[in-house]
């Protein structure tokens, strides 16, 4: 097992600034504080957390807060966020709250299981009405990922708004003129984002959006099944569809091919996310990635207080069977 006498070593640095790393001194110029991070990822190297809260009086641990539900979205993102604490010698625990209890208690509170030095929520609850008093009373450094309400907090920026417009710039491309859009439930939340890029798109290439094009979904699987029964009970139907995120997207296409039509010959469709199910579909889905890796060093950083850029790969559209014809 790797000791802080290796990380020293294998970097090229005293022992006594590896230390100064590990306990989060912020004197450590930052080429040096890379060095010894790369050492640490390296070998592997797992800093005693007793003894360093011991002198430092800090519990080097930060809450990522996720709700009471099976995705896939929060599993990717708590490895993510455990290896970006990992890589700067901090710890993540993994609390889980009552989403039904969030929605309908008025009083409804965060409790933590452990004295934490920071607080991560991922979205949608990072702008949640409920959720920011909360945060406000537990009086922690607190990071909001994709929040885009005014609040308690530091909000991290997620730019979904451009490769949104450039899946509909693709739909376009593929000759649909009418594109309906499956949107998220609220334009408070931080998914508008994509909606917003789907005007972009539209309003770029001369297209009209009539009103009725834009279903406000819950996000789910059935709400996107309801969403195309209603946008094809239209007079004038459209013949894309472009959805906030994988699940209301497979749910009106799995839909469409139930009741008989083409994809994409007759209709085309796109999501957003990149989940393993629109990889798995079939016909596979049109969708955007997600940067799980970039997002949670982000907020690490943030989280503890570091500044540090951290270079964000170019966000890309993904095509697939449910939008080309071959």
């Amino acid at each position: 097992m790797a000791t802080i006498r290796d990380v020293a070593a294998r970097s090229g640095i005293s022992v006594k600034t590896v230390s100064r790393v590990l306990n989060g001194a912020e004197t450590v110029r930052p080429n040096i504080r890379a060095k010894v991070e790369k050492a640490i990822r390296d070998l592997q190297y797992r800093p005693a957390l007793a003894a360093r809260q011991l002198v430092t009086g800090r519990s080097f641990i930060i809450v990522l807060l996720v709700p009471d539900t099976a995705h896939w979205y929060y599993s990717m993102m708590v490895q993510a966020m455990a290896q970006a604490c990992r890589s700067v010698g901090w710890h993540l625990v993994v609390e889980t709250f009552d989403r039904q209890a969030l929605e309908e208690d008025e009083h409804w509170s965060i409790g933590l299981s452990c004295n934490a030095d920071a607080v991560i929520v991922l979205p949608p609850w990072s702008d949640h009405p409920r959720m920011l008093p909360s945060l406000e009373r537990l009086g922690l450094p607190a990071v909001r990922i994709a929040g885009r309400v005014p609040g308690y907090g530091m909000l991290l920026k997620v730019h979904d708004r451009d490769v949104a417009r450039q899946l509909v710039e693709h739909l376009i491309a593929q000759g649909h003129e009418r594109i309906a859009m499956i949107a998220p439930p609220s334009d408070r939340l931080s998914s508008e984002e994509r909606h917003l890029g789907y005007r972009d798109a539209m309003t770029a290439a001369g297209l009209e959006i009539p009103d009725a094009f834009l279903f406000r979904s819950t996000m789910l699987f059935e709400s996107g099944a309801d969403a195309f029964r209603q946008l094809m009970s239209l007079p004038v139907r459209p013949t894309a569809f472009f959805a906030v995120n994988d699940a209301t997207a497979l749910g009106a296409m799995t839909t469409a091919l139930r009741l008989g039509f083409r994809v994409p010959q007759d209709l085309a469709f796109a999501g957003f996310d990149n989940s393993p199910e629109s990889r798995y579909a079939y016909p596979s889905l049109t969708t955007a990635d997600q940067p799980f890796e970039q997002i949670a060093r982000r907020a690490v950083l943030m989280a503890i207080g570091r500044e540090e850029e951290v270079v964000e790969a170019p966000r890309q559209i993904i095509l697939r069977e449910s939008s080309q014809i071959a």
